[in-house]
């Protein structure tokens, strides 16, 4: 039996709002406004730390992924990205525009990403491009 899915939209930072997934069978701790503020602070203290905003902080869609399903990040353009995440609790997928910095060996930065908060913890489990990273300055 496939599940039902709530979609709202009207609450947040574009003027009709993020477009909302969340699964009516998947209980969660956090709300659409806690996930929002997580990303939108994130994105904020990116800029910060590299001195400059890419894009304003705009939370274009959040969906509440049920544990062990799977999340495939996709382009801006829809297409596949090859990046996927899952998690072993419920977490959410918070599609956004901002500024976006990732570091390992270097550092990538970018302007539309997705990002992945647990449900249970409120922290960022990771974050992957939705258009091509260039370096960070």
């Amino acid at each position: 039996m496939a599940a039902v899915t709530t979609f709202v939209a009207g609450c947040g930072s574009l003027p009709f709002g993020p477009w909302i997934e969340i699964p009516l069978d998947t209980p969660h701790r956090m709300s659409v406004d806690q996930v929002e503020a997580v990303v939108s602070s994130m994105l904020t203290n990116n800029a910060v730390k590299i001195r400059k905003q890419l894009r304003p902080v705009r939370v274009t869609r959040i969906t509440l992924v049920p544990a062990g399903q799977r999340y495939d990040v996709r382009f801006a353009d829809g297409s596949p990205s090859g990046g996927s995440f899952i998690e072993d609790g419920p977490y959410w997928a918070i599609e956004a525009e901002g500024t976006f910095r990732t570091c390992a060996s270097s550092c990538s930065i970018y302007g539309v990403g997705v990002v992945i908060i647990d449900d249970q913890s409120g922290q960022e489990q990771g974050s992957a491009a939705r258009e091509p990273t260039r370096p960070s300055p």
